[in-house]
């Protein structure tokens, strides 16, 4: 793996950082293109962007110190109490956000939602590569030809896999934006697809620390509410259409 970049005796580049940078700043800038070429007016677009930005982060932390055991807060007190991300708790708080920034305040409609989700894929999938080269989020032991080394052992470049999972569903927003399918549609498609994507890649997932239960880690439980969730939507949808 290659977690430092670049150092010297005055300054240490980190590749995960460093990517999660490029991550959120190409999402920024990918979105709003997305809303200029649809002809969507972007007013109140930049705030909310920011505003998603820390809520994610927030969340994110929470869902890994609520998840990771006593014992990690216990022992790991740098960067927030220690280095460590949940995906799934970054989006529920984001959620909640966009849905009181939009709802509520009135300040941007929930369907302009939609232009964000490529971006939201591609800049994910640019962030698991960061993992890769971090060596975080590593997958189970294997001997296919493809596996990497790390932590001692063979192993699924897990990382790798969503990344590309990731890539495939940005392109496939990007088709139903052009096709100029309902923007609903987009949502509940990012949705639906991302939590099958998450759900079967964490059966591959070496790393246990973020909690199993009953089987099922934390974020396999949040993929199976957020797809049953698009499912039963779905369906009042047609029953209301019908």
């Amino acid at each position: 793996m290659w977690p430092v970049l670049f150092k010297t005796s005055e300054l240490i580049i980190y590749s995960y950082p460093l990517l999660m940078g490029l991550a959120w700043g190409f999402a920024f800038h990918f979105t709003k293109y997305l809303l200029e070429k649809n002809n969507v007016s972007s007013k109140g677009f930049t705030f909310l962007f920011w505003s998603i930005f820390i809520c994610s982060w927030v969340g994110a932390k929470v869902f890994f110190l609520l998840t990771s055991g006593q014992t990690h807060l216990k022992t790991n007190t740098t960067f927030w109490l220690g280095g460590g991300f949940v995906f799934y708790g970054g989006f529920v708080f984001s959620l909640f956000f966009t849905l009181f920034y939009t709802l509520v305040l009135k300040k941007f409609s929930l369907k302009k939602m939609a232009y964000f989700l490529p971006a939201l894929a591609f800049s994910h999938a640019i962030g698991r590569v960061g993992c890769f080269m971090a060596g975080c989020c590593y997958g189970t032991v294997c001997e296919l030809p493809w596996s990497i080394h790390l932590h001692g052992e063979l192993r699924h470049p897990v990382q790798l896999y969503e990344g590309f999972g990731l890539v495939i569903i940005g392109f496939f927003l990007l088709r139903l934006i052009n096709s100029q399918v309902p923007q609903i549609k987009v949502i509940l498609s990012y949705m639906a697809s991302y939590a099958l994507l998450r759900f079967s890649l964490e059966f591959f997932r070496g790393d246990k620390i973020r909690g199993l239960y009953y089987g099922l880690s934390t974020s396999q439980w949040v993929a199976f509410v957020v797809f049953t969730s698009v499912l039963l939507l779905i369906t009042f949808q047609r029953k209301t259409n019908s």
